[in-house]
């Protein structure tokens, strides 16, 4: 576990260190619409968990003059400029296509029907949980370090485009013109390369994949027909469309001691939509629903009692308050239908975007 965790701090430091940031397609057709002396002012940009390689640096300086390009830059000479802006030097120009950044992704899960038993079941899911814990824990670490929000950078500075056809160049940012952002995918400056001032976080932002544990209580019924709560975790891995509707696979996994002491361990697989219509500044408000399989083992006295699967019904409310750009806190208060019977939940954990 030592051992573990010592990779894991050298991946967060790792990540911490790197000087290439990514600027979205989105940003770069905004900025073009801009004045070119104030497109620094206010720059999107999301730092990348490896440098991308980009060549010499090609350094600006406060006093670095603003030169703005003469016209529209016609598609057959995007990449026919030369000579640096500081020194007269080979710069500005094409180079060998390279891969951006972005919003990371993020992994997790589990296998159907754990166990034969209750005990077998509950040991079993316990071992997940570890192990999905502490990616949970890198994952945070790592996406939460990162800087994604705004930086004042100076209008000279070089970005290394890359184009939706593969093929790259690199402009100041002052000579990025509409045709050109419409040509890119992507942009990526170098902090080390001019001027540099981060400004602020941009808020949380739940587009693309997410990667979630949850924990709490839940409630379950014994084969002698009494109902009590236990232990409830929920392991979730799923997309956003956007900032607020997601699909999302939850993995349920909870247990309690029954009558006699023996263990009653409940599983549930289930696909989800989760909507997040409601913000009320860094809080938002949710609903969640779905269906999948459950599945559940009771060992009680010398025998143990399966259910070897029934249809599982979800939904309830979902609450969240924002940490940062890409973590959020996570409350979830459910209902699920199985097993012939009604079931409730309430969970809380940590969401990374």
């Amino acid at each position: 576990m030592t051992r573990i965790l010592a990779i894991a701090a050298v991946v967060v430091v790792a990540g911490c260190s790197t000087t290439t940031y990514n600027i979205p397609q989105s940003e770069l057709a905004r900025l073009a619409a801009v004045p070119p002396p104030e497109r620094g002012q206010h720059v999107r940009v999301v730092q990348q968990l490896t440098d991308d390689d980009l060549g010499p640096v090609q350094p600006v300086t406060e006093t670095t003059q603003i030169v703005v390009f003469p016209g529209p830059i016609e598609e057959p000479d995007r990449h026919r400029w030369g000579g640096n802006i500081n020194t007269g030097g080979g710069g500005w120009g094409s180079r060998p296509s390279g891969g951006g950044g972005g919003h990371a992704g993020h992994g997790g899960g589990s296998s159907l029907h754990l166990g034969g038993g209750g005990g077998d079941g509950k040991a079993e899911a316990i071992a997940i949980l570890a192990a999905a814990a502490l990616v949970l824990v890198i994952d945070a670490a790592v996406e939460g370090s990162r800087f994604d929000g705004y930086a004042q950078l100076h209008p000279m500075h070089p970005v290394y485009l890359v184009g939706k056809d593969g093929t790259s160049t690199v402009l100041p940012l002052a000579w990025i013109d509409p045709q050109t952002a419409q040509w890119a995918d992507h942009g990526v400056v170098r902090s080390i390369e001019g001027p540099w001032r981060p400004l602020e976080r941009a808020p949380l932002d739940r587009a693309g994949f997410t990667y979630a544990v949850l924990g709490g209580l839940g409630s379950y019924k014994s084969v002698d027909s009494t109902v009590a709560e236990g232990p409830a975790f929920a392991i979730q891995f799923g997309y956003f469309f956007d900032q607020r509707v997601g699909l999302v696979g939850n993995v349920f996994l909870g247990w309690r001691d029954n009558a006699i002491g023996q263990t009653l361990f409940d599983s549930r697989y289930t696909l989800e939509v989760h909507g997040y219509p409601v913000q009320l500044g860094r809080l938002h408000l949710g609903l969640y629903g779905g269906g999948g399989a459950a599945y559940r083992w009771e060992d009680y006295g010398p025998n143990t009692y399966g259910d070897e699967g029934t249809t599982a019904l979800v939904g309830g409310a979902l609450v969240q308050l924002d940490v940062n750009t890409r973590i959020a806190l996570t409350g979830r208060l459910g209902l699920t239908y199985a097993h012939d019977e009604t079931m409730n939940d309430m969970m809380f954990g940590l969401s990374v975007y």
